[in-house]
């Protein structure tokens, strides 16, 4: 897996309003690069995969939920549970992989985990004048 794989999406009005969001190169690169059995290729036409994922919240991480579509005709598409509700259009929104650490104290292991790291920068809202 590659450590500096990301996605990267610009937030539009329609996608907050549809919830469903036209996968980009980068995002269909970072699935095959970070997931490479679960990614479109593995997506029959009509289809779905549902990946865990967390929201970057500055002081904690809120699990969420990116699901991948197929359309029939093949069209790659995803959404992300919880975005119309934290996302604004023009705000960017970006996938990247982390790895989980997991220490077991009573057999002093460790399991390591990748997980995605959903993250939202505010974009360049425009404020009405009253």
């Amino acid at each position: 897996m590659n450590q500096t794989s990301k996605a990267r999406i610009n937030i539009t009005q329609r996608m907050l309003n549809k919830s469903i969001i036209d996968a980009n190169k980068s995002v269909v690169a970072f699935v095959r690069d970070c997931y490479p059995t679960l990614g479109y290729d593995f997506i029959v036409n009509g289809g779905k995969k549902v990946l865990l994922a967390h929201y970057d919240d500055g002081h904690e991480y809120t699990p969420t939920q990116i699901r991948l579509y197929r359309r029939p005709r093949g069209d790659k598409l995803l959404s992300v549970e919880g975005l119309t509700r934290r996302a604004k259009a023009g705000d960017v929104m970006t996938f990247q992989s982390e790895t989980a650490v997991q220490r077991h104290w009573a057999d002093r292991t460790d399991t390591f985990q990748p997980r995605i790291i959903v993250r939202l920068e505010l974009g360049n809202h425009q404020k009405k004048s009253i």
